[in-house]
């Protein structure tokens, strides 16, 4: 019955819940510069003692609401470490200039993994969209490698149409509540296949709700030109990515070329993008991962 609540709750206008009714998950802050603090959402994992770590990179502006039913089919065998990037409405910053370069989020994911010494028994790096390429820039920028990747919808470039672009350039931050109603139908009917993957309106739809406008500019801003020199064919540890062929707010071709880029890589297409973030996935997630352990040993 929880499962369920939980499972439908992605599929619901709720923008907040009260997680303490959740009392298996856990809630840190961590500081990663001078005025930053990133809310950590820990979920311990239900089998006791387990050391396969999993850390979660969400996308741009991605509400937890959205993963907590995948999180916590994840925590069935792992510990989770699910973090709210820099430009979540729950990070607090108490200076005014924030660096919203990519190079930055990777080195706040460096910080994390150091905070609660990730690097001891090894981690797994699950992360969508803008968050898959945080976890490929972890890799990247010289790191030890994680034990295993999932990546959901990984991308060489971010989609935005020209009117975004123009529209984000030059509207101040203060306009986008007045416009919200108009990008919602634009989400609603020309973003999302609204017969077959309705669940995906309402995972953007919260987003779209629940982000803060400066924030979301600054990051969009650092995106609209941004081409991935990430060499994939270096990833030499268990990749699974998923996509959806369905899905009109990410490019299906790039993570298919790119899942062909990877050694050894298992793709799979979902067709519908609300499955991304479903129990069923997760479950999927899970095997992958004990797999991984098992041909590690």
């Amino acid at each position: 019955m929880l499962e369920e609540k939980m499972d439908n709750l992605q599929l619901t206008n709720i923008n907040e819940v009260d997680y303490s009714i959740f009392p298996w998950i856990e809630i840190d802050y961590v500081k990663v510069e001078e005025g930053i603090l990133l809310r950590i959402f820990k979920i311990p994992s239900e089998q006791k003692g387990s050391k396969i770590n999993v850390v979660v990179v969400p996308g741009l502006c991605s509400h937890f609401i959205g993963w907590l039913s995948s999180d916590h089919e994840l925590s069935k065998i792992a510990n989770i470490y699910h973090i709210e990037t820099r430009e979540k409405n729950t990070a607090k910053h108490s200076k005014k200039k924030i660096n919203y370069s990519l190079g930055t989020f990777v080195k706040d994911l460096e910080i994390i993994i150091e905070h609660y010494d990730l690097n001891k028994d090894g981690f797994y790096i699950f992360g969508d969209s803008f968050g898959a390429e945080i976890g490929a820039l972890y890799l990247k920028s010289g790191n030890k490698a994680p034990k295993g990747m999932i990546l959901i919808s990984p991308a060489e470039t971010f989609s935005f149409s020209g009117w975004m672009k123009v529209l984000f350039k030059i509207a101040p931050a203060w306009l986008y509540f007045p416009i919200l109603p108009i990008l919602k139908f634009i989400l609603k009917h020309f973003r999302t296949d609204m017969k077959n993957d309705p669940g995906t309106y309402y995972l953007n739809k919260r987003n779209l709700e629940t982000g803060i406008p400066k924030r979301m500019k600054a990051c969009a801003l650092k995106l609209f030109d941004y081409k991935s020199e990430v060499n994939y064919s270096k990833f030499e540890f268990p990749v699974y990515i998923f996509a959806a062929s369905n899905d009109k707010m990410h490019s299906y071709e790039q993570s298919v070329e790119i899942s062909k880029i990877i050694p050894n890589a298992i793709f799979e297409n979902l067709i519908n993008f609300q499955e991304t973030h479903s129990r069923e996935t997760a479950k999927k997630m899970n095997k992958f991962i004990l797999d991984a352990e098992k041909r590690e040993r």
